[in-house]
């Protein structure tokens, strides 16, 4: 039964896929075992035909096939998602892309959000550990929702670590996930938008450089238009 519905998504994502953006992701360096290249639209709407399962979406996890590992996201029950397992699938995040989905889909609607943000953002081993942290927080924060008191503090605290300290070594990608969280994060509240500028404040020499800048007016810019 399992590997018959595993062949009839195989079916619809043939029927569906687009060869010039399957291109375009491997010309980026983007390179799985099989990509076919579905736009995201279309594979919410694969995921739409097929009933939520822990076993289905562990098989889909487990393939390196782009668009299995989205459908994976969008079909895994969150109330049948261990933490362990949550921590697992972190761990095996290939592309930016997938750790953007499965924040989405899954991470953010998860019972024990506030434990696994606190285990990840102090993660530093796993390439996307820090990142997926920062992704489920603009997930949070998009949606108006609001952390416990010690999440939220880490939140704050990781996120100058994350773009102002020198020696921390932040990626690109982790730099722009923490930058999206902090400005969703701001939009909340007049409060919220003041935490997060004043943390500037204990980065004085950051602030001289055109990053820090760069950076400290996009927020001020993004607080005062949806103030």
């Amino acid at each position: 039964m399992l590997q018959d519905e595993l062949k009839e998504i195989r079916t619809q994502l043939r029927m569906a896929m687009n060869g010039v953006i399957a291109t375009s992701m491997r010309e980026k360096g983007i390179d799985y075992k099989l990509n076919f290249g579905v736009p995201l639209p279309e594979i919410k709407q694969i995921a739409a035909r097929h009933e939520p399962g822990s076993d289905l979406a562990a098989a889909l996890w487990k393939e390196d096939i782009r668009e299995f590992k989205i459908l994976a996201s969008l079909l895994q029950p969150v109330d049948d998602f261990p933490f362990k397992q949550a921590e697992q699938w972190v761990k095996e995040i290939p592309y930016l892309e997938i750790a953007e989905q499965c924040s989405r889909n899954l991470f953010c609607k998860l019972p024990y959000v506030d434990n696994l943000l606190l285990g990840l953002i102090f993660n530093v081993e796993d390439e996307y550990a820090r990142t997926v942290a920062y992704l489920i927080w603009m997930e949070l924060f998009r949606v108006g929702k609001t952390v416990v008191a010690p999440v939220r503090a880490a939140f704050i605290v990781e996120c100058m670590r994350t773009i102002a300290w020198p020696d921390f070594g932040a990626s690109w990608k982790e730099k722009q996930a923490a930058i999206k969280a902090m400005k969703f994060y701001g939009r909340q509240s007049a409060d919220h938008a003041k935490q997060m500028l004043s943390g500037f404040d204990d980065f004085p020499e950051f602030m001289k450089t055109p990053e820090g800048q760069e950076i400290y007016n996009d927020l001020k810019f993004e607080f005062e238009y949806y103030s």
